[in-house]
């Protein structure tokens, strides 16, 4: 699905409409003329048909609409997990004005250098699905910095002690995004989704509707509100894929405020 998230996203909207509506009026082409010259099918009226597509639609809608909430709350964790991490980073820059300059000045450096490999390399990769190891490079050399700290006195070592929490809060707030990255909706429920968009839409084809065009409106219009819901779902299965992903800004902020000479 990689490629998917690298079209443009009215590309990609238009890609999906095409499948779901196009598919939808083939199949209705197929069975309007036949289901009408078949006489059993006679003895059903559309108040029945209606009964059994209203329980359908309503809980393929239930579907649907609980996959969109938990993965627009996935999207939203992602903002989160964006934000704070890069408000870790800018803590743990202003913990580091307590040290000497000889030991400060390199470590802050490490750190300016995280931010700029996390703006220019990994969010460009993220958008494809893709983690690249030179931010775990940066910041494994910041940590041997951090950690290779001897003959601490007592305000140093309070200091210490704090810095050492503040780089602990951000490493495993990059690992949450790390997992945020790889994440997404199960292959098997995405094709629940599939299946269901097709027992909707089928069931909309045993409406008796006389005008061929009339009910090929219906139908696409059916087939284009579905399209909609999935394409959303879509979007926010990953948040950091394509180009509706969540934005670097919180790490460009902190960067231009606080860490640029």
């Amino acid at each position: 699905m990689h490629w998917m998230y690298n079209l443009p996203t009215w590309l990609l909207a238009l890609l999906i409409m095409s499948f779901f509506v196009g598919l939808a009026l083939l199949g209705l082409t197929f069975t309007h003329r036949s289901l009408r010259q078949n006489k059993p099918v006679d003895s059903l009226d559309n108040a029945t048909v209606g009964w059994f597509f209203s329980a359908v639609s309503l809980l393929y809608g239930l579907l649907l609409g609980l996959l969109t909430v938990a993965a627009w709350g996935s999207y939203n964790q992602a903002i989160n997990i964006t934000s704070q991490e890069a408000s870790a980073a800018a803590v743990l820059y202003r913990d580091l004005a307590a040290y000497p300059d000889a030991t400060r000045d390199p470590m802050r450096q490490q750190l300016r250098r995280y931010i700029s490999v996390i703006i220019t390399q990994s969010w460009p990769a993220q958008r494809r699905g893709l983690l690249p190891d030179s931010e775990t490079v940066v910041l494994n050399q910041f940590q041997k910095q951090l950690l290779n700290q001897r003959e601490l006195s007592g305000e140093q070592l309070v200091v210490y002690t704090e810095t050492t929490r503040a780089f602990n809060n951000l490493v495993e707030l990059r690992r949450q995004r790390m997992e945020v990255v790889h994440g997404g909706v199960p292959g098997v429920l995405w094709l629940v989704v599939l299946l269901g968009a097709m027992a909707t839409t089928g069931f909309s084809y045993c409406f008796m509707v006389k005008s061929y065009p009339l009910h090929a409106l219906l139908t696409g219009v059916l087939a284009g509100m579905i399209e909609l819901l999935v394409f959303l779902l879509v979007v926010l299965d990953h948040p950091y894929w394509g180009e509706i992903s969540v934005s670097p800004v919180p790490y460009q902020l902190v960067l231009s405020t606080l860490m640029d000479p």
